[in-house]
């Protein structure tokens, strides 16, 4: 289980991701436990959010993983491989923001900022596509060394600056997302969480998103999200004024 504190403004709020330890006054205090198996069937204080993601199970062998990607994903890779494109993992904190946020910015969705990634500490990881000394794709995961799983939560690359080779930039992001599922099965770990699944969305951009996340080959699981009383009413609020909490 990842545990850390948040800010929500002036608010303190404690999360925890992949499990959720708590006792009863934390239903009366700021905090939440995020994705947390369907299969940990224990009665939870708070309010409850049913969501989806998909799995990637990092214990089969690499052949398997690689053919449980379709057949774009191998194609592209090799391509990839051929073109230079080189990854690697970087802490550079406001580099990555600042890639994060120009992306987000163009896309007119949320932002992020180098005090919401620091809250996460050591358990994020930050993954970079670069070709020819120019970044074109960046990924941020939420590592949990105790359960073995990895989340993605991160995602922003170059195709929608005007003078980017679109096409380049794609595989580049693809083959970003195999070189991490890779380094993250090396390293130890056994689950890859594609970071969420839309189910049943109408949304053409979520639904764009769900069908990349399928191209690799993870599997559909249910989990839970609970928040405590205080923290879920101040969600909601920022929520009606506008704002963004980001969790």
């Amino acid at each position: 289980m990842v545990s850390y504190k948040k800010k929500l403004y002036f608010i303190n709020v404690h999360i925890s991701w992949f499990g959720y330890k708590y006792n009863l006054w934390d239903f009366f205090s700021f905090n939440a436990g995020m994705h947390v198996k369907n299969n940990q069937n224990k009665k939870v204080p708070g309010i409850r959010a049913d969501t989806h993601t998909l799995e990637l199970d990092l214990t089969q062998d690499t052949e398997s993983i690689f053919a449980g990607f379709a057949k774009q994903i191998r194609q592209q890779y090799k391509i990839s491989e051929n073109e230079g494109i080189t990854t690697y993992f970087h802490s550079d904190i406001d580099g990555f923001v600042h890639f994060f946020n120009n992306f987000a910015s163009r896309k007119n969705t949320f932002t992020t900022s180098r005090r919401r990634i620091e809250e996460m500490g050591d358990n994020l990881k930050l993954a970079y596509a670069e070709h020819n000394g120019e970044i074109l794709a960046a990924h941020s995961y939420l590592a949990d060394e105790d359960t073995g799983v990895v989340r993605h939560m991160h995602s922003a690359t170059k195709r929608l600056d005007d003078m980017t080779d679109k096409n380049l930039v794609g595989r580049a992001n693809k083959y970003l997302t195999v070189k991490d599922i890779l380094y993250f099965k090396e390293n130890g770990f056994t689950t890859f969480d594609f970071g969420g699944y839309a189910a049943e969305t109408k949304d053409e951009s979520l639904q764009g998103i769900n069908k990349f996340k399928l191209l690799f080959g993870g599997k559909l699981v249910g989990c839970k999200n609970y928040y405590s009383l205080p923290y879920w009413a101040s969600k909601k609020i920022v929520n009606s004024l506008g704002l963004h909490s980001e969790v």
